[in-house]
């Protein structure tokens, strides 16, 4: 069964309602969420989807707000 980050969901919803494309998030855009992890913060700075796969973000989120780090 895969994990799955309610707090990291949380924000990564947020930021895809803003509708834009991210390489990676600041340590601006993460001000406020201190309930996520430092392994869950560092996979959000570096824009490492693979990571943030494996600590239970939803697909669907990843792709929406990294969608300049998949190929076409």
């Amino acid at each position: 069964m895969t994990r799955v980050s309610y707090p990291l969901n949380k924000l990564l919803t947020a930021i895809a309602r803003q509708h834009q494309m991210k390489e990676a998030l600041t340590e601006a855009e993460l001000a406020g969420h201190d309930d996520l992890t430092a392994e869950e913060r560092a996979a959000l700075k570096a824009g490492d989807t693979r990571r943030l796969y494996a600590l239970g973000a939803n697909p669907y989120l990843i792709r929406r707000i990294f969608r300049r780090r998949f190929p076409i």
